[in-house]
């Protein structure tokens, strides 16, 4: 199996702790600013290695792709976060691979493969099957943003293979710029809040140093690493592994009894996840192509 997909896939695998470690310790603090304490940490620090600034003429894209893929993206994972139940967010939040099979038709020119929609369906029944929670009522607000943060990635992470890179960038240096623009243009939403950070206990500041330093710098890292160098469509298959890690969480943590159903769901979203793995090695013609797109 390819080893870019393997290390790709460690970054959803991170991001499935999101939601369980934001309801159990940091509940109390507004969507904005957990958007903002998680990136632009991590921007600062990862913009402190690399010392360099995107070339002028490429603000307006890099602006845009950071307010997608960080700033509105953040905001909106954590508000349906913190209106849903972990893995009912985390499972609408995977229709981004859906969404990005069909992005690329008219923004890359890549109809959708047979086999790219049939896995993407085959891993949104997955994670379907796995939210199924007795069938409570759930918030329509918190339905809405979870959608909201779907669209959003998959929006960003479509037009990043359109628009590609500057020159000599690497993956440190894409991360570094979207994560730190992206968290300054959540700053003025979130800075009214700021004074609620007086209150938070320690485990809380824990929380957040691992959601800045694992679950948003090194993750950002490797998920931008495999999009270099991977088609995009593939790269979003990845995306059931998060609702996939917030279950396997709900079960030893929380002590969640599943269902068949959601075991089924759990077997098919690894099942879409591995087989979303071949295309690499049964069609090495087709990463040229790709590789232009980011040159």
């Amino acid at each position: 199996m390819n080893p870019v997909l393997l290390l790709t896939a460690v970054a959803p695998l991170i991001w499935g702790t999101t939601y369980l470690i934001t309801t159990t310790y940091l509940s109390s603090l507004p969507a904005p600013l957990l958007g903002t304490l998680r990136i632009l940490p991590a921007g600062l620090l990862l913009l402190a290695l690399v010392r360099s600034l995107p070339p002028r003429e490429w603000w307006g894209r890099i602006a845009v792709l950071s307010l997608l893929r960080q700033g509105l993206f953040f905001t909106l994972l954590y508000a349906s976060a913190l209106r849903l139940p972990g893995g009912v967010a985390a499972t609408i939040g995977a229709s981004s691979a859906m969404l990005v099979v069909f992005l690329a038709w008219p923004l890359l020119r890549q109809p959708p493969s047979r086999r790219n929609l049939t896995l993407a369906g085959l891993g949104l029944v997955g994670v379907a099957l796995i939210s199924v929670s007795g069938g409570g009522r759930l918030d329509p607000l918190g339905i809405l943003m979870a959608l909201g943060f779907a669209l959003v990635n998959a929006l960003g992470v479509t037009l990043f293979k359109r628009w590609g890179a500057p020159a000599g960038a690497t993956p440190l240096h894409q991360v570094a710029w979207d994560l730190t623009l992206g968290g300054l243009l959540l700053l003025p939403l979130s800075a009214a809040d700021l004074p609620r950070l007086g209150s938070l206990p320690l485990n809380s500041w824990l929380a957040l140093g691992f959601l800045t330093l694992v679950g948003t710098a090194v993750a950002a890292l490797l998920w931008q690493r495999g999009l270099n160098h991977l088609p995009v469509q593939q790269v979003s298959l990845l995306a059931p592994l998060s609702p996939f890690t917030a279950l396997i969480l709900d079960v030893l943590i929380v002590h969640r009894t599943l269902g068949p159903a959601q075991w089924l769901g759990a077997a098919l979203v690894l099942g879409s996840v591995v087989a979303s793995a071949w295309p690499a090695r049964l069609r090495p013609a087709a990463q040229p192509a790709e590789k232009q797109l980011v040159s």
